[in-house]
């Protein structure tokens, strides 16, 4: 049941809750109130809620009185990915678990959800509806829990997704299920649904909303975007530095100047995510986050404490798989306000480099020309063990001509053992930065399993990583021992490197 009508002002709620990504994307321009901890009571005064993606589920932030007010709303509420699973009625985050691990729902729409990995761009179609005309429009999937079974006749299909890549694997393109509906309970997983023109004017339609209301609903999102991105970190780290006497001076250097990097690592579970993430965390001016291929959720984390929105350029093209063309990222760096780039490898440095060019996440890093670090676990070989993996792998990464500025051992374990082996760095000219090890072994605190978004954060901001973010100069190659342009395929490279051995 509505109740705008002519002369009430229209009232949009985003929730801005533990876990919640209310800046993740644009939401139509609608939301107009911001609902958190302590104002859930004004829901009920709202025309529309809208529940954005996050952690909902894994961070466990639905109080019992956000919970009651959602359930007795009766206007409507779009929850989107994460937002849409807690209107669910089960969902399944066992992922990589030997039994299911359900969550329960607020059971406001007959669907349970199982594991189910798309982070693709995708095309959708809308089956007609009473808010909604049979049509279609674009966005991005963004889940690790995505597979969608409606339970009950009243929970009808809305939106179908159009896929190229499920479970880290090419479907050569298939339509799956994305978006549900049950009177005026809407839940999609699509990503940037609302910001498609037609679905909003569908919307504006059915809620009777006319041009003054619409230019009145604009005018109060941008105050409200304006308040939720005075909560992110670069906010609050930017007024500590203010009003902190100590202030570094490196920081204070060439206003104007571009700064960044990429980690790369020698393999999979090197915690590139954790430390990319606190990297991050530190910085206190405007911070751009990429992900080397088309895995965007290794830098959600880190939007959610930038409170940045996901876009084309998170998402670099290795080969074919990917958001942007790297010409593009570029591009995008040169003309773009941001003042730092940090940027994240895929998998090992190498991995797929034989299977097709620009495969790899080192190819594209020499393409991008950005000072680049090796990250290494000391988990599994032990710190000398991952400080001889690196030194291979710097090594061979300056045969191909990626600017490499230094390796990073993560997971110390004993600094007396870590000294030794930075002292060996220093004497070949070589940067070692090492980082403790991080109590991150829970389910709660692994990205490719499940993770809590706030917990993860915090984590990362608590530890400690003494590291200068360089000059960023995009495609501009400084790299002294960088004498190898030539654009030969990595199997060059590797036999090239290989006999020197």
């Amino acid at each position: 049941m509505l109740k705008n009508t002519a002369g009430d002002i229209m009232e949009i709620g985003i929730l801005d809750i533990k876990g919640a990504l209310p800046c993740f994307e644009n939401f139509g321009n609608l939301p107009t109130k911001i609902i958190d901890e302590n104002n859930v009571k004004i829901i009920n005064d709202l025309d529309m809620l809208i529940m954005p993606g996050g952690s909902l589920v894994e961070s466990g932030s639905l109080t019992d009185d956000l919970k009651k007010q959602i359930i007795e709303f009766d206007n409507i509420i779009l929850g989107i990915c994460s937002g849409f699973q807690i209107l669910c009625e089960k969902i399944d985050i066992g992922r990589k678990s030997p039994v299911p691990i359900v969550k329960e729902g607020l059971n406001l729409l007959g669907v349970e959800f199982s594991p189910l990995i798309c982070t693709d761009r995708v095309k959708f179609n809308i089956v007609e509806s009473e808010i909604f005309e049979n049509n279609s429009g674009t966005g991005f999937h963004c889940h690790t829990y995505g597979d969608i079974k409606i339970t009950n006749k009243k929970t009808k299909p809305l939106t179908y997704s159009s896929i190229q890549k499920l479970n880290y694997k090419m479907t050569g393109g298939k339509d799956i299920l994305s978006g549900v509906y049950c009177n005026n309970i809407i839940g999609t997983m699509v990503h940037n649904f609302l910001d498609n023109k037609n679905i909003r004017e569908n919307l504006f339609n059915y809620l009777k909303i006319d041009e003054i209301e619409q230019n009145n609903i604009f005018k109060k999102n941008k105050e409200i975007k304006n308040k939720l991105k005075a909560k992110s970190i670069i906010y609050n780290n930017k007024y500590k530095n203010e009003n902190n006497n100590n202030k570094n001076t490196n920081d204070n250097k060439n206003l104007n100047s571009k700064k960044g990097l990429i980690l790369l690592a020698t393999g999979s579970d090197s915690g590139k995510t954790f430390l990319i993430t606190s990297i991050v965390s530190k910085l206190n001016k405007k911070t751009f986050v990429a992900k080397i291929g088309p895995d965007v959720r290794d830098i959600v984390p880190s939007l959610y404490i930038l409170r940045e929105e996901m876009t084309k350029y998170n998402s670099i093209k290795i080969a074919d798989r990917g958001w942007c063309e790297v010409e593009e990222f570029m591009n995008f760096v040169n003309n773009s306000d941001y003042e730092y780039y940090i940027i994240e490898g895929v998998m090992g440095a190498f991995t797929g480099a034989l299977n097709k060019k620009n495969y790899s996440g080192a190819e594209i890093s020499k393409t991008l020309g950005a000072p680049t670090y090796i990250v290494s676990a000391c988990n599994k070989s032990g710190i000398e063990g991952a400080f001889v993996e690196s030194l291979a792998y710097y090594s061979l990464l300056k045969e191909m001509g990626v600017n490499v500025k230094g390796m990073i051992l993560n997971k110390i374990y004993n600094f007396e053992i870590f000294e030794k082996v930075k002292e060996i760095g220093e004497n070949i000219g070589l940067e070692v930065i090492g980082v403790g090890k991080a109590i991150q072994n829970k389910r709660g605190l692994m990205p490719e399993v499940e993770i809590d978004y706030e917990e993860f954060c915090k984590n990362a901001n608590n530890i400690t990583m003494d590291i200068n973010i360089p000059k960023l100069n995009i495609n501009g190659h400084n790299n002294s021992n960088n004498s190898n342009t030539q654009n030969y395929d990595f199997k060059h490279y590797l036999e090239k490197w290989s006999k020197k051995i």
